[in-house]
């Protein structure tokens, strides 16, 4: 599972929230007032994100470690 960053269209947020998830996404926060969710999704499940109509971009988060691990 990856972490990711979803950006919607303008007053959208209600529907495409729903679609989101019925295409597989895990929402962990909703910042309404950004436009943004973000949560948890299998990596072959991203493209469904990217296609939900009012999605403008699905970002992954990366993750970086620095010693000791």
């Amino acid at each position: 599972m990856d972490q990711v960053m979803v950006s919607v269209t303008e007053g959208s947020l209600p529907k495409v929230l729903d679609d989101l998830r019925e295409a597989g996404l895990v929402v962990d926060t909703v910042l309404e007032a950004l436009g943004v969710v973000t949560g948890t999704v299998e990596v072959r499940s991203i493209p469904a994100l990217q296609s939900v109509p009012g999605v403008i971009d699905v970002e992954r988060q990366w993750r970086v470690q620095l010693p000791p691990y």
